[in-house]
């Protein structure tokens, strides 16, 4: 019985490791030698928490949004399976406010709460993050994509138009630009996205608040 055991030990463990190959970090993934992209897996050596790195895409579900630039998030393994939950403040836009506790609910706060809500509700996104992956608040601070993107696609204009809810946020008039140091990495590119909308009188430069 022993040996038997012993036996089914080794299985499991040579099992393991051509389904984990190299070792699982402290968060309990490992970056792929062929592609260089990197993988979490749910087993005996993946954290319950995750440690959130700098310049690093993270596939999430969004739970809940909380207004215009605010999500609640899970996290998610490759099978789909949820990890960890992080609230998210968009990162180089700001909505009028609609839910703060000291202000009033702000001129076209409503709209854009509301277009959030129908363009991210449910929806599985990524979250690309910037130099600081944190705010003063303990918000994780991201960038979304609406569609998994490639290296090309974080520098790419037309990817980021189509692709990048920030970006939309801005472009339809939902948002201004609102950009806070170290996290700069496209804050050249909002600030004509912001004009763009601008001059052509989209959402919250369109009209003048009653």
């Amino acid at each position: 019985m022993r040996k038997f055991l012993a036996l089914l030990l080794v299985l499991v463990l040579a099992t393991t490791a051509v389904a984990h190959p190299g070792k699982l970090d402290k968060n309990g993934g490992h970056y792929d030698k062929e592609t260089g992209e990197y993988h979490y897996h749910k087993g005996p050596n993946a954290l319950e928490t995750l440690e959130i790195r700098r310049n690093t895409v993270y596939k999430a579900k969004i739970e809940r949004v909380v207004d215009g630039d605010t999500a609640i998030v899970s996290f998610l393994f490759d099978d789909g399976k949820k990890y960890q939950k992080e609230r998210v403040r968009f990162l180089g836009v700001d909505t009028p406010e609609t839910v703060h506790p000291n202000k009033p609910v702000q001129y076209y706060g409503k709209e854009a709460s509301d277009f959030t809500k129908s363009q991210l509700t449910d929806k599985i996104v990524w979250l690309q993050t910037d130099v600081g992956a944190y705010d003063r608040y303990n918000r994780m601070l991201a960038y979304v994509w609406l569609k998994e993107p490639s290296e090309k696609d974080l520098d790419d204009e037309k990817a980021i138009r189509a692709n990048m809810f920030n970006a939309k946020l801005l472009l339809e008039g939902y948002a201004q630009l609102m950009t806070v140091q170290p996290n700069s990495r496209y804050s050249n590119l909002f600030v004509h996205f912001q004009r763009e909308a601008r001059e052509q009188n989209k959402g919250l430069w369109g009209k003048e608040p009653e």
